[in-house]
């Protein structure tokens, strides 16, 4: 029996930036793509990545610890998603990806960044 690919959208949370990446289960490779802001137009923009990829999981990262507001900010985003694809959610401890991240794409795209290792983190904790 042949393994199924599956596509991933994971996303490292944000109160201004959400980092973004697209991934894929039968490699385990993935592509940070351009960070989105967290504004008005964030829904738009992850409905033309979602149109785009078509994933059939979507991971987003999870700090152990929260301050109140950034809580409640991820809850409410959380929420939104949920009602809004048809797409199954998993979240993941994002506690290591800040030091994780190497200093040239600090520079770049870092948030992305973080998303594929949040990615990672899930793809090594479900394939291992």
């Amino acid at each position: 029996m042949s393994k199924q690919a599956n596509v991933v959208l994971s996303l490292d949370f944000g109160t201004k930036k959400i980092g973004v990446c697209i991934a894929e289960t039968y490699t385990g490779q993935s592509s940070p793509l351009p960070v989105l802001k967290n504004d008005e137009h964030l829904f738009d923009n992850l409905d033309k990545i979602i149109n785009e990829w078509l994933p059939n999981l979507c991971i987003i990262g999870k700090p152990k610890e929260m301050k109140e507001n950034f809580e409640e900010a991820h809850r409410n985003f959380f929420k939104t998603f949920k009602e809004r694809y048809e797409i199954s959610i998993s979240e993941v401890n994002e506690d290591f990806t800040s030091q994780a991240v190497s200093k040239e794409h600090k520079k770049q795209e870092y948030d992305s960044y973080s998303a594929a290792l949040i990615f990672e983190e899930w793809f090594n904790q479900n394939n291992g």
